[in-house]
């Protein structure tokens, strides 16, 4: 236990170090930025924005101005009716109907106040769906080193409150900074030129020291504001890191390690959050010391211009009045320079993300394909950031409805071969080439080409949905006869019965619930379904019995061979067990990426080479295992 008290996990430092940094970490998206990013990435995206949606925003400041309108109405109304009221000239029935225009005037403002909501939040939630869709898109044309080389949490951090930012500064930034100004410039016109012009000047005496410190906080704001979703990204990462790896620490009793190291995280975000509330919460004292300092002097110059008769009582009312009304754009603008901050910040680090290199070009226009004869010719390939070769030289072709099958050492290239002929990984004109019936694979749209592949691999991915939906996830008009059908050409059949509701079974996320011979038979169902016409399995056999491994060869021989559409299925096979593909038409054996041999299964043997070893070596290992037996 003493030793396992010290020992720390491998993230464990570099959280520490995160965590403990008083600077702003550094984005991992940066490392991939290969251009330059826009000097201002939130004015750029507002402003596109604006450019296409700019009849709503129009019709929104319409109904402000009509609200300002009512709102600068209304002390105006009140001073002149002071003002009548105390010369008398205001009789009975006139009193009263003008109330009934002030009320009149209320019911107005609660219907602009709505009608502007509605234009102006509606359009602004467009922005949000418009970004996510982006988002997603990106999500799509990024290949699988920028997943590794990057956290899930921070991903999910983007497409929830760095959106979400963004998506406030399009409504609420829009709201306080046109809604804010206009009502300064309407109220300070009134107070100008329909009151007294010394006395609005000297009211106004206090405004350039809250105009400068505004701007000291705004900028503050967006350094942390920055920090804040950082520091938001490592939560929600470490958050999905435990919840995917809650059995893993259980079962090494480190649970006790994550909850320290969850709230160390989590207090790392609270203290930055915290000095982010901490500098918002000076504008208000900021607005109420320069409005106090304004209504002093007011009250003292407006007094004494009272008493010299250059202004009457009902203006000194109706100005006090509208130096009130000044409370809100004070305040508007210290939101505006808030929201602005907070969606610039979370704006660059979208930039950031949309500016990663795609690998993977969808440039192709080719969207029919007659041949499904595959040909690949690689000089050489290494993952990038990598100084290990991991495949190639190698030539290699594959006949329309041929199988294949792909064994060797762990660290050979099996996946990586099967992950360059689905695309899955970009192999770039330098590295090699890659032809389906006969045309590069460049001409094709990456819809076109993964629309005759359906890779299963080894740990594949399932969702939180039923057996029914999991399997018919591609075909989702699947009816529930043909469903059934590839469960049972994925020999699930005798696990479909013991499940309890059958095909509206729920199977957790990621398939918790099931084994992992179930959820790989559960995921080759799903492929056999879509009916793609090159079929690749990626050490797919891995975890069932050799009873359920050699059922599920047969029926892929069988399905194989059946008339698609005048064609015949394409099936390649990559496999550390040799059972698995001895049955294929052509086995390749690679070691150190390179095709060591080839040939059927009978020419292999007899020519006593690295396939006649390992096969000798796994018979040895079934015979001694039969006893005990095999657990699926």
């Amino acid at each position: 236990m003493a030793g396992r008290a010290t020992s720390k996990r491998p993230q464990d430092s570099h959280r520490e170090s995160r965590d403990s940094s008083t600077s702003l970490p550094p984005n991992p998206a940066a490392e991939l930025s290969t251009g330059p990013l826009p000097e201002a990435p939130l004015r750029h995206l507002l402003l596109d924005f604006f450019t296409r949606h700019w009849p709503r925003y129009l019709l929104a400041i319409a109904f402000l101005i009509g609200v300002a309108g009512l709102n600068l109405l209304l002390p105006w109304a009140i001073g002149a009716t002071i003002d009548a009221l105390r010369d008398g000239s205001l009789d009975h029935d006139a009193l009263l109907t003008r109330l009934w225009w002030l009320v009149a005037a209320g019911l107005a403002l609660y219907a602009l106040r709505y009608a502007w909501r509605v234009a102006l939040f509606g359009t602004a939630y467009r922005l949000g769906t418009e970004q996510r869709d982006v988002f997603h898109a990106k999500l799509t044309r990024l290949d699988p080193g920028f997943y590794q080389r990057h956290r899930t949490g921070d991903l999910m951090a983007h497409a929830s409150q760095d959106i979400d930012a963004v998506e406030m500064a399009a409504a609420e930034g829009v709201l306080s900074s046109v809604d804010g100004a206009m009502t300064f410039v309407l109220v300070l016109g009134i107070m100008l030129f329909a009151i007294d012009v010394p006395l609005t000047l000297l009211a106004l005496l206090p405004f350039p020291f809250m105009a400068w410190a505004f701007a000291r906080i705004s900028r503050r704001i967006g350094l942390r504001f920055r920090e804040s979703l950082e520091r938001f990204s490592d939560l929600n990462d470490q958050t999905q890191e435990a919840f995917a790896g809650i059995r893993m620490l259980r079962s090494h009793a480190l649970l006790d390690d994550e909850a320290r190291a969850f709230s160390k995280r989590a207090a790392a975000a609270e203290r930055v959050d915290y000095r982010v509330q901490t500098l918002e919460a000076a504008f208000s004292p900021v607005v109420f010391l320069s409005l106090s300092m304004a209504t002093l002097l007011t009250l003292g110059i407006g007094s004494w211009r009272y008493l010299q008769e250059a202004i009457t009582l009902g203006q000194l009312t109706s100005f006090s009045l509208y130096l009130a009304q000044l409370i809100w754009p004070m305040f508007a603008l210290g939101w505006c320079l808030n929201i602005l901050q907070r969606g610039a910040a979370a704006a660059r680090r979208l930039a950031i993300f949309h500016a990663a290199p795609e690998a993977l070009q969808d440039t192709g226009t080719r969207d029919e394909v007659s041949d499904h004869s595959l040909r690949l010719e690689v000089k050489e390939f290494r993952y990038p950031g990598s100084q290990q070769r991991s495949l190639g030289p190698l030539s290699l072709e594959v006949a329309a409805g041929e199988s294949l099958g792909i064994v060797g050492a762990t660290g050979s290239g099996k996946s990586t071969l099967l992950r360059l002929l689905s695309r899955s990984w970009p192999l770039s004109d330098d590295q090699g080439t890659l032809t389906l019936g006969g045309h590069p694979a460049s001409e094709y749209t990456l819809r076109a080409w993964r629309d005759q592949f359906s890779l299963v691999p080894q740990d594949p991915f399932l969702f939180a949905l039923s057996v029914a939906d999991n399997v018919a996830l591609a075909c989702p008009e699947a009816s529930h006869a043909r469903i059934h059908q590839a469960l049972s050409a994925a020999a699930f059949d005798n696990d479909l019965a013991r499940l309890p509701a059958g095909l509206d079974t729920m199977i957790g996320e990621r398939g918790i619930t099931l084994s992992g011979g179930q959820r790989q038979r559960l995921a080759l169902a799903r492929s056999l379904l879509t009916e793609a016409p090159i079929l690749l399995l990626d050490d797919t056999l891995s975890a069932v019995d050799q009873v359920t491994e050699r059922t599920l060869l047969t029926t892929l021989a069988r399905l194989q061979h059946s008339e698609r559409q005048g064609r015949q299925r394409t099936l390649i096979i990559n496999s550390h067990r040799l059972s698995a593909v001895q049955r294929c038409q052509r086995i390749l054996v690679l070691e150190d990426g390179r095709i060591l041999e080839q040939g059927n299964h009978r020419t292999l043997l007899e020519a006593r080479g690295a396939y006649w070893r390992l096969w000798q070596a796994q018979q040895a290992d079934r015979d001694s295992d039969a006893p005990q037996g095999v657990r699926s």
